[in-house]
């Protein structure tokens, strides 16, 4: 129903407003000399604001297209390809809630777990990906059809999960546990 696409575009420009509001807020609050924890757990606050904004932008400017192409060219994903991105999109929804609670309860296991599912996700892409190109090669004329529609879904959902997932940086960073490079060492 791309009658909502509206509704997101405003929605998003309110993410944006809240996110500025958060942003100054917090600015002032800063310049009048917090203690050092308070003004850690601000910095914490509005890097979550930016990454809930950021995610907005993704949905509005990725995701919503995306949709609409979709839907006014009346495009249908394989059932497969369909069955992928249910599945990516419904663990995006899980790792959000669990990001919420995160956020608000600095819970370490629960932050331990989001961060793992940094790499279900990443795996889950490149799975989908694989098979939707699979998919093609086998001549499905509903890949073909859907092939970028695909995969830019499949990408928007993975950056959307990188925001999500980095409500735990600051939990695991803390703990020692954070590494700055994925990079192995070569040594």
């Amino acid at each position: 129903d791309i009658s909502i696409s509206n509704e997101i575009s405003s929605l998003e420009k309110r993410v944006d407003s809240l996110q500025q509001e958060v942003k100054v807020y917090l600015s002032k609050l800063g310049r009048e000399g917090l203690l050092e924890e308070i003004g850690r757990r601000s910095i914490v606050i509005i890097d979550y604001a930016i990454n809930l904004e950021h995610i907005g932008d993704i949905i509005e400017k990725g995701l919503l297209p995306q949709v609409v192409k979709k839907a006014s060219h009346n495009l249908k994903l394989s059932a497969d390809g369909y069955e992928e991105l249910r599945t990516l999109f419904d663990l995006t929804i899980d790792n959000l809630r669990i990001a919420q609670t995160i956020f608000v309860t600095r819970d370490f296991n629960l932050a331990r777990q989001l961060m793992e599912m940094k790499v279900e996700v990443r795996r889950m892409e490149k799975l989908s990906a694989e098979r939707h190109l699979e998919r093609l090669r086998d001549g499905r004329a509903d890949s073909l059809q859907t092939s970028s529609l695909h995969l830019d879904v499949l990408r928007d959902l993975k950056r959307i999960n990188a925001h999500v997932i980095s409500v735990a940086h600051p939990i695991m960073d803390e703990s020692g546990l954070l590494i700055e490079s994925r990079l192995r060492d070569a040594g």
